[in-house]
């Protein structure tokens, strides 16, 4: 089994990552995905705020509500953060299976947008 601290465990993973980057579709297909996420992430920090600017909904996600509560418009940092982060990740290991699961997060994020836009414009 695979794992980062078997033996050579991070070797390995450097190789796949290497290997899947000179795939240059992977890594296009990659690019496309990270420019989609950052904008559905934008578009998630502007929507999340006209939703709880509402006073009728509050932050789902238990992890951003403790954020949100702890470092006031500083989450807004946190988040685009973490965003890059992830960014990074995935243009560095554009595996197939990574790009899949990633593509599942930004279609899931894209969706909490259009429900945050939902709740603001229903009022």
């Amino acid at each position: 089994m695979f794992t980062l601290i078997s033996p050579g465990g991070l070797g390995r993973l450097k190789r796949d990552a290497a290997s899947a980057r000179r795939r240059g579709a992977a890594l296009q297909i990659a690019w496309i995905l990270v420019a989609a996420y950052n904008v559905v992430g934008v578009l998630d920090i502007v929507s999340t705020n006209l939703a709880l600017s509402t006073g009728q909904t509050e932050e789902a996600n238990p992890v951003m509500r403790a954020a949100m509560t702890q470092l006031g418009e500083g989450w807004i940092v946190a988040k685009l953060a973490l965003q890059g982060l992830i960014s990074a990740m995935v243009v560095w290991f554009p595996h197939p299976f990574v790009t899949g699961v990633f593509l599942l997060a930004v279609t899931t994020n894209a969706l909490i947008v259009v429900n945050n836009l939902l709740i603001y414009w229903s009022l």
